[in-house]
């Protein structure tokens, strides 16, 4: 994948991941919205401008970009049926 996939345009990649990609998070960075998605064992990262909102940049996540989006997720406690 990583091959074909940098061969690629800008909005060709952004196209394949969002359809075959499943969306993990959306976090911002420095203004500009970061998808995060998991494609065939990768997590791809889509940048969009804060403005235009066009697609800045798709590439592969680092462990440092992953942990940036750990940083945005949020667990809550839900109670489903029996008593507390």
């Amino acid at each position: 994948m990583n091959e074909n996939f940098q061969s690629l345009d800008l909005r060709e990649r952004a196209n394949l991941i969002r359809r075959k990609g499943q969306h993990l998070v959306t976090t911002d960075f420095y203004g500009a919205t970061v998808k995060l998605y998991h494609l065939k064992m990768r997590y791809v990262e889509v940048y969009h401008h804060p403005v235009t909102r066009q697609i800045m940049r798709v590439s592969f996540a680092s462990h440092e970009d992953l942990n940036k989006h750990l940083k945005s997720i949020t667990f809550s406690r839900t109670f489903t049926g029996g008593s507390q």
